[in-house]
């Protein structure tokens, strides 16, 4: 698609950054992107309540989130969405905009720790096939963050780049989940999955710096926070849902359709915490290559 022309995609945050509007301007400038602003109706600030949110105290998130998935997808419309500053505000954010007419993807570069049922079901509540992206965490092997580990939310974990080459980023989170292991990823054999879900789905850039415009400084920031929203840039570039089962689908029909991360390890625990050929726990089905064509390419 021509630069995410005609799509919406959103962000969801904890707490206001009342900077965002001027932030982005800058930022796009400096990079020599298309304005998207509030005044000309590409970014829309929303407010979980109807009320406006005090600011949060990680402002750099939303920045963060907002201009990535702005240098990927330039000509998409955003929507920030702004919750109240509590694991229960931002397990329940997501399901409050995802029937927005047109809404593509959802970026979550967050994880409120407790996978409790009434949440997981707000997310399988999906009817239009908005793509839901979730940071993986940036700890590496550990007990799997949601809501990336819920089945239906795309989980990115993390790579870095060194003199172009790339490998998995030590930070990355991964693992299985409690969850039983969804269609998708038993039909394309993960290994050594024992029957569960397996984090990460896929994986970008999270552990070599990536820079951010916020309140007149350039910063340079890592972590699956940075990976989550270049794929949901990525969503606004292709013409079909990204869902889990298209993931998996399409690595299977398209192996260059993703990078394979083969090295680097997030943990100390063998094979689940080892960047293996094919499906990882640490990059998932790898980076994103020539996704945006190959899916662009199915009938």
């Amino acid at each position: 698609m021509n630069g995410g022309a005609g799509q919406l995609v959103a962000v969801v945050i904890d707490g206001a950054d009342p900077n965002i509007d001027s932030d982005l301007q800058t930022y796009s400038t400096g990079l020599g992107l298309p304005q998207c602003t509030v005044a000309s109706g590409c970014l829309t600030i929303k407010y979980q309540g109807g009320q406006p949110i005090a600011p949060g105290a990680d402002a750099a998130e939303s920045v963060l989130d907002i201009e990535t998935i702005h240098a990927i997808a330039p000509k998409a419309k955003l929507l920030l969405y702004d919750v109240q500053k509590s694991s229960a505000g931002l397990a329940t954010g997501p399901s409050e905009i995802i029937n927005t007419p047109g809404l593509k993807a959802i970026n979550m570069s967050y994880g409120f720790g407790a996978s409790t049922p009434q949440y997981q079901a707000l997310y399988a509540n999906n009817p239009n096939h908005v793509a839901l992206f979730a940071a993986s965490g940036d700890s590496g092997h550990s007990t799997t963050s949601y809501p990336a580990g819920y089945p239906g939310v795309i989980a990115v974990g993390g790579t870095t780049l060194n003199n172009g080459v790339e490998a998995a980023w030590s930070g990355s989170g991964g693992g299985l989940t409690s969850f039983a292991e969804p269609a998708d990823q038993k039909t394309y054999g993960i290994p050594q999955a024992n029957g569960k879900r397996g984090v990460p789905d896929v994986a970008a850039v999270a552990g070599t710096h990536i820079a951010t415009y916020q309140q007149g400084r350039w910063i340079g920031m890592v972590g699956t926070s940075v990976a989550s929203p270049i794929w949901t840039g990525i969503a606004a570039l292709v013409n079909k849902p990204i869902t889990p089962d298209l993931l998996y689908s399409v690595a299977k029909q398209y192996p260059d359709a993703f990078q394979d991360i083969t090295s680097g390890s997030n943990g100390s625990c063998g094979f689940v915490c080892t960047a293996q050929p094919g499906y990882d726990y640490i990059t998932g089905l790898g980076t994103p290559k020539n996704f945006v064509k190959d899916v662009n390419a199915l009938p």
